[in-house]
């Protein structure tokens, strides 16, 4: 293979998974994933690979014989796995909170497991031509995004509905697709065209009904935020329900009920402020720095350690703070850092 046709292979089984996950960073309207994530995840789902090349390798060797059920049928259970692992952290951890910014981190991992197995196999098929490459390219490197993708895309929306097990289904149907994949039901050809005609549009409608979603959510939620703010600082929030309930706290001190009142407050304030950036991202419009941010998350920490575990616990049902919830307060505290970083601070 010449110099050019060797650029031209290599092109081909790398391009196609980064511009698939372009598209997909370009569709995330709200942006909710910054660059520094994606390559992070590009970055995790390469190490997942030379992991994986290292504990197949091993199978392979003790194996013997039935190596080739091995990589039919154990491998992508391996693989699938250890490109999971990153997605979970970040599902877990409430880092990700919807289908859209799951997804992107999905695939972008993905991508980075198929970006460093295509090199790794470039050092044995490099001669074996561009057709090869163009099936690896589009076929194999997108199928890889694309199954860990769905375990992202699954996972977040069972744990917001509450599963307790919410990785299984996600994983079970990655680990289906990888092992249809490998056993050839269809020829490469035909698998490619599966993954080239029918992801796109199922991203597309996921996307959707997700952005959707948000938009409910933030406008609702926004709402919510807005009238509690009002109803502290005007004192009427003490003869709602809720206010009600707080008073009924007999058992607590005056002075800690006074800080749960500051916590559901600076709660609110922060809520707010949270999907006011992520309205001007999506406007196009750029996130203003809060100079009193830092001193909210300290104060917002001290007062839950002031009203402790049970004074926490009391105060859940005001609170009510879903996965989602949780998210936006973690990502207000990233979109910070980011902006520092940026700045060179």
């Amino acid at each position: 293979m010449g110099d050019s046709e060797s650029i031209w292979a290599i092109a081909a089984g790398v391009l196609p998974v980064l511009a698939f996950l372009g598209a997909l960073a370009t569709l995330d309207t709200f942006k909710l994933v910054r660059l520094g994530r994606i390559a992070t995840a590009l970055a995790c789902g390469g190490a997942a690979a030379l992991i994986a090349f290292a504990l197949n390798s091993l199978f392979f060797d003790l194996l013997g014989s039935e190596s080739d059920t091995y990589a039919k049928f154990g491998a992508p259970w391996v693989e699938e796995l250890l490109k999971a692992a990153w997605v979970v952290y970040l599902v877990r951890s409430e880092k990700v909170g919807f289908m859209v910014d799951s997804a992107i981190c999905g695939f972008a991992t993905g991508a980075g497991f198929a970006l460093v197995e295509n090199i790794s196999y470039w050092e044995q098929w490099g001669d074996d031509g561009l057709t090869l490459w163009l099936l690896r390219g589009f076929g194999t490197a997108v199928m890889h995004g694309g199954a860990t993708a769905i375990v992202g895309i699954v996972a977040v929306e069972l744990q917001r509905r509450g599963a307790t097990r919410a990785f299984i289904p996600g994983l079970l149907l990655a680990v289906a697709i990888h092992t249809g994949w490998d056993v050839a039901v269809l020829s490469p050809l035909q698998a490619s065209m599966v993954v080239v005609l029918g992801l796109p549009p199922l991203f597309i409608l996921l996307f959707a009904r997700s952005e959707d979603s948000l938009r409910d959510w933030i406008g609702s939620k926004l709402a919510k935020d807005m009238d509690l703010m009002d109803m502290i600082e005007t004192g009427q929030f003490l003869e709602t329900p809720s206010g009600l309930y707080l008073k009924s706290l007999q058992a607590f001190h005056p002075t800690v009920l006074g800080d749960m009142l500051c916590i559901l407050q600076l709660t609110s304030e922060l809520s707010a402020a949270s999907k006011g950036n992520m309205i001007r991202r999506m406007a196009g419009l750029p996130v203003e720095d809060d100079p009193e941010l830092h001193d909210k998350l300290k104060e917002l920490e001290f007062l839950e350690r002031s009203v402790g575990l049970a004074g926490r616990s009391a105060l859940a049902p005001l609170l009510s703070l879903s996965s989602r919830d949780r998210w936006e307060l973690k990502n207000l505290t990233e979109t910070k850092r980011d902006r520092e970083l940026a700045k060179g601070r």
